[in-house]
């Protein structure tokens, strides 16, 4: 067979632009480890296609939204790592959701459809030790329609007819991709296809996961996954420091405009050292010492992997939070009420507008990577590592304040870590991100309002220590003027100008739970809450 290897990066890099080449300097082991590899399988007879990896920050949000119209609630507070590469020469492609992660080099792509006789290999040094890190790909958009007569669709479209739903929440979990009429109708799926690989997966099968040579393959067919595995073995590499992501059979594989497309992450978070400039984090997220390789041999019969349904989902536990702590949240949102002058009739004060955060894993919307898959549903890149609440439509218009209380997952021992995250509705972009760090003892004022019940995961006595209490408000000072705290967040109006008339949906995730390597069984979290004081 005619071997090729499109060399994309690497030592014949100088027809990149300058930024490019910067964020892909695998200097030392590493890039003599991706060369090792690249000629190994060529000798193999494998087409070899060098690709690489690029930050997807909040900046690039705007670039994102002019593409598809939403930047799909990420996470300001810690950009993301894409994988990027050249298509197969008979791939299909869509301009406008080539590349929709922020710029890439011409002919890079960072959404792409996979052969059924391929596998993506990611080459990384990790990063300084931090609070998270994974690898997840995802099936990111399907050609056809989402299904209008499933249970899901029905039951939303009856709930925010009767109020009970935003107006916005049926158009962003069931959403057609902005495309030119000469090119079929396609939806977002954004669902997940696999469990995640984080960094408590690589330690308990490699023993240690940062600051390690890890390796990972991204496949549809389980024999490219082990001539992978053993050309690695070849140049010396552990089979324990690699790890798998299987494509399974129920996605559309294949190159031609008809198939799925698919898009491949790392996500690192909460580093130890803070991340500041300078910090080994920072260094590490700015030269990213990463290899990517695209490599097919299409002489093969493939052996795909079994469909994966929502029963080959890792089993998750939780700390009941809800037979523990709900009335005491209520009796927190009822003082915060009292404070401003408002007084509920019932315990939930559900008479003066307070709400819980919805649960968005369970009935109705049920974002669930395989549920969605199966009806068209956006899933808005899901990930098994976390439960995901969300509260919304706030407007800051008028002088609105907004009280937040809920859980602590991080106290009650269902989170590693906690992220309180800021969306602006129009284009469901993240704006801000408050952690668990910034929220801890922020509810303690009101210790004499709940319990003593102390927190299961501390040596806290009282339930406040369990609690986070956060306003959100175009002026803080109106804040402290009634009550004397500081844990408020303003809403700007740079963050959010008054001439838009945008609003703001709030996300509350918890992020794996200690002892475990999956997040928190949602079905006993306790959902937040939220009450206009003003």
């Amino acid at each position: 067979m005619k071997t090729r290897w499109y060399l994309a990066l690497g030592l014949a890099c100088a027809s990149l632009t300058p930024w490019a080449v910067s964020q892909n300097l695998n200097a030392g082991q590493m890039e003599r480890t991706a060369q090792q590899l690249s000629h190994v399988l060529l000798r193999q007879g494998f087409e070899v296609n060098r690709g690489y990896v690029k930050l997807w920050r909040i900046e690039d949000c705007q670039y994102t939204f002019d593409r598809i119209g939403l930047c799909l609630g990420n996470n300001p507070a810690a950009p993301y790592v894409i994988v990027a590469a050249p298509p197969w020469p008979d791939e299909a492609t869509i301009p406008q959701i080539r590349t929709v992660w922020g710029p890439s080099p011409s002919k890079y792509e960072d959404v792409f459809r996979l052969d059924p006789h391929e596998a993506i290999i990611i080459l990384a040094q990790m990063p300084p030790q931090a609070r998270f890190f994974s690898e997840q790909s995802w099936m990111f958009t399907r050609q056809g329609t989402y299904d209008t007569s499933s249970a899901t669709y029905l039951n939303m479209v009856a709930l925010t007819n009767a109020g009970v739903l935003p107006d916005f929440v049926v158009p962003l979990f069931f959403r057609n991709v902005p495309l030119p009429d000469d090119i079929p109708e396609r939806i977002f799926v954004g669902s997940s296809f696999s469990n995640p690989i984080n960094h408590v997966v690589i330690e308990r099968q490699a023993n240690t996961a940062f600051g390690q040579q890890r390796y990972f393959i991204v496949t549809p067919d389980k024999r490219m996954n082990m001539a992978v595995r053993n050309a690695l073995a070849g140049i010396g590499v552990a089979d324990e420091a690699i790890f798998t992501d299987p494509v399974p059979s129920n996605v559309n594989v294949g190159l031609d405009l008809a198939s799925d497309d698919f898009v491949t992450w790392f996500r690192y978070a909460q580093p130890d050292d803070g991340g500041a400039p300078g910090t080994p984090s920072y260094i590490w997220r700015k030269n990213l010492p990463m290899a990517v390789l695209r490599v097919r041999d299409i002489h093969h019969q493939p052996e795909p992997y079994p469909a994966f349904t929502k029963d080959d989902l890792e089993a998750r536990t939780a700390f009941d939070e809800k037979s523990v702590f709900a009335s005491d949240l209520n009796h927190l949102i009822s003082a915060v009420a009292s404070k401003w002058g408002m007084h509920c009739t019932k315990d939930d004060c559900s008479d003066m507008g307070a709400q819980h955060f919805m649960d968005l894993e369970i009935d109705p919307i049920w974002e669930v990577g395989p549920l969605c898959m199966a009806i068209g549903e956006n899933c808005l890149l899901d990930n098994w590592d976390m439960d995901l609440q969300l509260y919304g439509r706030a407007s800051f218009d008028n002088g609105e304040v907004y009280a937040l209380a809920g859980t602590l997952g991080t106290r009650t021992g269902n989170a590693t870590y906690v992220a309180l995250g800021v969306n602006k509705v129009s284009q469901y972009i993240g704006v801000a991100n408050l952690s668990d760090v910034v929220l801890t003892d922020t509810a303690s004022g009101f210790a004499g309002a709940v319990s003593g019940t102390s927190c299961p995961a501390t040596d806290h006595a009282n339930t406040t220590d369990c609690l986070f209490l956060y306003y959100f408000a175009r002026d803080c000072s109106v804040v402290e003027s009634v009550t004397g705290e500081k844990n408020c967040f303003e809403i700007s109006t740079k963050l959010v100008p008054p001439e838009t008339k945008d609003s703001i949906a709030f996300s509350l995730r918890n992020y794996l739970r200690p002892g475990t390597q999956r997040g928190p069984d949602s079905f006993h979290m306790l959902p937040a809450m939220a009450i206009r004081v003003r």
